[in-house]
């Protein structure tokens, strides 16, 4: 593939897991990326930064990446529990403004891969991410399909329900 990281491509492929990398016109949205693709939002997986009080890795950056189908939104006080572990409570979890993703991380807003082990970031993934998935790669034209379990191992990332389901604004008529 072409514009695929040259990490990411080690990793997915010292995993030995099947995977298939898959290029699209540029996309700046998970909704976009279902768009071209002709799929259903929610078997996009979303992934955000987010930012904590605390580092989750000794001496690493308050930041962790989360991961849910792209057809929910991310409870941040749940996944703030989740984060939590016995050595370490983690009381406020915020999603940063875009500009963090270019000063601490070195990507453009928006083309931040899913795979946190690319920047060093602990990374939680949505129990209601299943089945095959496409993950965001790292850029704007190609994503990763991978079985959610398979991506799961690959990350080490750590599972829970924190997702809940997008509130659509209706228009109220009068």
């Amino acid at each position: 593939m072409k514009h695929m990281n040259k990490k990411l491509q080690k990793i997915l492929e010292e995993s030995k897991k099947k995977y298939e990398a898959i290029e699209h016109r540029t996309t700046y949205t998970a909704y976009d990326v279902a768009a071209t693709l002709h799929l259903k939002l929610n078997q996009i997986a979303k992934s955000l930064l987010v930012k904590t009080n605390k580092p989750l890795i000794h001496g690493a950056k308050p930041y962790a990446l989360v991961v849910v189908p792209a057809d929910k939104n991310v409870d941040l006080k749940k996944l703030a529990k989740i984060m939590s572990t016995k050595d370490l409570r983690v009381t406020k979890v915020e999603i940063p403004k875009e500009n963090v993703m270019k000063a601490q991380f070195k990507v453009k807003p928006g083309s931040m891969s899913a795979f946190g082990s690319l920047y060093k970031l602990p990374v939680f993934v949505d129990k209601a991410i299943k089945g095959q998935m496409i993950f965001a790669a790292g850029g704007f034209e190609e994503s990763i399909k991978i079985k959610a379990e398979d991506f799961v191992k690959i990350e080490n990332a750590k599972t829970g329900n924190f997702s809940i389901a997008k509130k659509i604004k209706k228009n109220k008529k009068k």
